[in-house]
């Protein structure tokens, strides 16, 4: 009989990387005759049926898989029945958008509506013209309720508002034919959840949860429950942590992973530990097994805090894939990275300005999104690059753009190992780096890329100028960076490693 593996974590979602690119890549890895997956999550996005089959259809997880939300599986749980005409009626109302008895706005997707001046209603549509919000207003013009629909015409969920700043008070979660089995209630002025009430339509006892640590641990508990074999979790999530721990041992082999660096600025060893790491380094179980992506790491835990027994295990990540046939642009650096300050995007850019004074026709492409956008986009229109430098969307197809560029760039102020790296030596992409912790060993001892000063933007641009310049050194490290990808960043080596570490936890349980 297969074992479970859950892989624990707050979210997943189709545009985002790294963590979730490497979730979705165990699926496949442990998609066998011994093993069987499940990826796990703990927001309350109302779309992740929509999310599983649109990370199947583009193979990103294994068909075998699936994904398992806590209020997905509640609802599902204490469903009893189908949308009924009552329910479906209400939808049907709400979903016109010339509704009788009110003057309204119509706006593209949005409509807003007026009872004899009053400002009472709005209504959201999704691109399919489906019926996803609608919102309800006081006397004052303050939100004092949200009506959520799903796709299929019923109420999600329903939430009201405090008067004084229009903060949620209470969430409702509803299954099909209508009934409650779930309320959120949250402190207002914090936002911090304060109780979480859970109902059956089989009993009349209600459950109460005091915080989402409880309730999460219980779901986690209640899935470990359903299996025959005892089941492995994967918790990749650090603020995920807490709620795996407090599942009881005997009832799941609880393995905890760290995917980045695990200390505060300058994020070397004797560093404080980011605040939501601690709860991985702090496990009370000193037993329980911790997998990190280098042996740096491995040696800096240990030794930074000697005084405790670890049992910390080195599993990289991999990255597979075929050379892609296109065009190869040796004037084209090609960086993917999300928008944020810790990637320090803007000092790539201001080392490519030098480089460009020197090398006039060079790219940059930029591909990815995130919070700093619209200042990076400032910050290349002020250094006249616009011709040189572009921001692009985000990508899922990363290996095919990686592959167009003579090399790739990373400026983060820290890494775990740095996936893109790994992904673009499998396309003979070599990297060029600020020295950080924690980056692929052999790109540290430079025999896959080139390792700068932290910070040294002119060092950043001379690198990048000398091979721009002179593109044959680029491409022949990118030959070897090739060899070294498939020699030893491996599947079946990365599935050895995990099924050892498996294999290691169930003999500890016999």
């Amino acid at each position: 009989m297969k074992r479970k593996i859950f892989m624990a974590v707050n979210d997943v979602n189709i545009n985002k990387g790294g963590i979730n690119s490497v979730m979705f890549s165990r699926t496949h890895l442990f998609d066998n005759d011994k093993y069987s997956t499940a990826l796990v999550t703990l927001d309350d996005k109302t779309n992740y049926p929509e999310i599983e089959k649109q990370l199947k259809y583009e193979g990103r997880i294994a068909e075998t898989s699936e994904v398992i939300n806590i209020f997905e599986y509640y609802r599902n749980k204490f469903t009893r029945g189908e949308v009924n005409e009552e329910i479906r009626a209400q939808y049907e109302r709400n979903l016109q958008r010339e509704e009788e008895g009110y003057h309204y706005q119509l706006d593209g997707k949005v409509a807003r509506y007026f009872d004899n001046g009053r400002y009472v209603k709005y209504k959201r549509w999704d691109d399919e013209g489906r019926l996803r919000v609608v919102d309800y207003f006081s006397e004052i013009r303050v939100r004092i309720e949200r009506e959520i629909y799903h796709i299929d015409g019923y109420l999600l969920q329903k939430e009201t508002y405090h008067p004084s700043n229009n903060k949620v008070t209470q969430i409702h979660y509803y299954t099909k034919e209508g009934f409650c089995y779930l309320s959120r209630w949250f402190n207002h002025n914090t936002g911090k959840p304060q109780r979480i009430v859970l109902f059956s339509p089989d009993r009349q006892e209600a459950k109460v949860f005091p915080s989402n640590l409880e309730f999460h641990a219980s779901f986690l508990e209640e899935l470990c429950d359903l299996e025959e074999v005892k089941p492995i979790i994967i918790c990749d999530g650090p603020g995920t942590s807490p709620k795996v721990q407090h599942i009881p041992a005997e009832k799941a082999i609880r393995i905890y992973t760290i995917h980045t660096n695990h200390l505060l600025e300058p994020y070397t060893i004797g560093s404080e530990v980011k605040p939501d790491i601690k709860h991985v380094l702090n496990n009370k179980d000193e037993d329980a097994p911790i997998v990190v992506l280098t042996n740096r790491q491995k040696i800096d835990i240990e030794t930074q805090f000697s005084d405790r027994k670890w049992n910390i295990h080195v599993i990289s990540n991999v990255a597979e894939s075929e050379l892609q046939v296109t065009k190869k642009h040796l004037n084209r650096v090609v960086t993917i990275s999300r928008y944020n300050s810790e990637k320090r995007l803007d000092l790539l850019i201001q080392a490519f300005k030098k480089t460009v004074e020197v090398v006039p026709d060079a790219e940059l492409h930029i591909y990815g999104d995130g919070p700093q956008k619209d200042a990076l986009k400032k910050l290349i229109a002020d250094l006249k690059l616009r011709k040189s430098v572009k921001l692009l969307p985000y990508t899922n197809d990363v290996f095919t753009k990686l592959s167009e560029g003579l090399f790739t760039v990373i400026t983060s102020i820290y890494e775990g190992q740095s996936l893109v790296i790994l992904e673009a030596m499998t396309q003979k992409v070599p990297a060029i780096s600020f020295k950080v912790n924690y980056l692929v060993r052999e790109l540290t001892d430079g025999t896959t890329g080139k390792v700068v000063p932290n910070g040294d933007i002119d060092a950043l641009a001379e690198a990048m100028t000398d091979w721009l310049y002179t593109p044959e050194k680029a491409l022949e490290v990118g030959e070897h960076a090739y060899q070294v990808v498939n020699e030893k960043y491996t599947r079946e080596r990365q599935y050895q490693e995990w099924d050892e570490l498996f294999e290691q936890e169930i003999a500890k349980q016999n």
